[in-house]
């Protein structure tokens, strides 16, 4: 039996959120190492805003897995986007749309594979005089959850107990919502694991006449 072509080989995974915990596991069933590469990935775009996206979710995946296989020197590379707020389906709701591109320039393929789940935990609320904190503190499913506290003076990411809460809560405090970074949400980090292993199961699949891994409805 033919042995898998990227048996024992690494990758690099442009990422800041520590994704490779999540992503790292299943690609070992594939004898991938994954190499975590010096970018810094919120350049091409942050959930709060201060630097907007530029492409789709696929075209930012891709351009991440380059930008560490360039930083690494090695020929293969993955990377994800996220796209958390309402389900471009049932606008209503909210949805988390994970996307994980798989790139190969030793082969020049590059294989993308998509995840769309309604659970997820995104909740966003202004603070004014009639805000709720205890009744959104359990809608955010905090602290097992992270939290981001917007005020005049900035931006504080990253809330994971009472005490920093407190802190963050300031007169000038404007709103406060979900940290959607995949280190801060558990519910992502399951959306993120599912799509991880579609595109490992999608990589174990060979063109039965060229062996080309990744054998699949494009």
């Amino acid at each position: 039996m033919k042995l898998h072509p990227y048996r024992h080989s690494a990758a690099a995974i442009a990422t800041k959120h520590l994704k490779e915990q999540i992503i790292a596991p299943r690609f070992a069933q594939l004898e991938i190492a994954l190499q975590v590469a010096p970018v810094d990935t919120d350049l091409l775009g942050t959930f709060t805003g201060e630097i907007e996206r530029v492409g789709t979710p696929k075209e930012v995946a891709l351009r991440k897995a380059r930008l560490g296989m360039q930083a690494t020197g090695l020929p293969y590379g993955i990377a994800s986007e996220g796209s958390i707020g309402p389900d471009p389906m049932v606008p209503f709701l909210y949805s988390d749309i994970e996307c994980l591109a798989w790139v190969d320039d030793l082969l020049g393929i590059e294989i993308v594979e998509f995840h769309r789940s309604m659970e997820i935990v995104a909740a966003h609320a202004v603070i004014d005089s009639g805000f709720d904190l205890e009744g959104f503190l359990k809608k955010a499913d905090f602290p097992n959850h992270g939290l981001i506290v917007k005020s005049k003076a900035g931006i504080t990411k990253g809330i994971t107990n009472p005490v920093d809460l407190e802190k963050a809560l300031t007169n000038d405090a404007i709103s406060i919502e979900s940290d959607l970074r995949s280190q801060f949400s558990p519910s992502r980090q399951k959306n993120i694991a599912v799509v991880a292993q579609q595109l490992v199961g999608r990589l174990a699949v060979l063109c039965k006449q060229c062996q080309t891994p990744g054998f699949g409805v494009v």
